[in-house]
């Protein structure tokens, strides 16, 4: 019986020490960990682990319109926006993303200085939208590059905001009668007309 106990207690001393070893090591980690914790806490600082994008809420996707390398049509990139925004939050979001530029090969549409004073839309489904004057200023002119401004606006809007039939766009709070000399855009205009390229 004895000779039994020597043999069992003398084969399970390394296992015995080695769970020692694990147990003060965990205590030290722990004891650390929670030490780091509590001073984060103590001064203020959140020492959160950084978010990666990926692992955000996805939100919304919305479709921005710009020109194609080759600036001979509009091509789409996509955007996310907070889930469950009205109406005119999406057309604002849409149109500040367009503002923006870009992030791939497509082209700006509209210069970088011009910004969207501010938008509404009405009972009919119009859609006013107030460019600051750089829109028009900064614009580099030439027919075609009128008509994809003209057309970028819309098909953001319209691509994103179906109760948007009509657009029309000001100019620092004022009906202007072309971008840069060559469109028309004293009157609103179907976002229909946006779709045929």
């Amino acid at each position: 019986m004895r000779q039994h106990g020597e043999r069992w207690f003398g084969r399970t001393d390394g296992s015995v020490q080695g769970w020692v070893l694990v147990v003060i090591l965990l205590t030290i980690v722990g004891g650390a960990f929670w030490l780091w914790i509590g001073s984060s806490w103590r001064d203020g600082t959140a020492r959160s682990p950084t978010v990666r994008e990926d692992s955000l809420p996805p939100g919304e996707e919305i479709s921005v319109w710009f020109a194609s390398p080759q600036e001979d049509a509009l091509v789409s990139e996509q955007r996310r926006i907070p889930p469950g925004a009205m109406p005119i939050d999406r057309a604002k979001a849409a149109l500040q993303a367009l503002s923006a530029g870009p992030q791939g090969e497509a082209v700006r549409t509209l210069p970088a200085e011009a910004k969207v004073r501010e938008l509404f839309i009405d009972g009919q489904g119009t859609a006013y939208v107030d460019f600051t004057e750089a829109l028009s200023r900064n614009h580099p002119g030439g027919s075609w590059s009128e008509m994809l401004t003209i057309r970028s606006i819309m098909q953001t809007l319209a691509a994103n905001v179906p109760q948007i039939k009509h657009v029309q766009i000001l100019i620092e709070g004022r009906e202007a009668d072309t971008l840069a000399g060559h469109i028309d855009i004293r009157r609103p205009f179907a976002t229909t007309w946006a779709g045929d390229q």
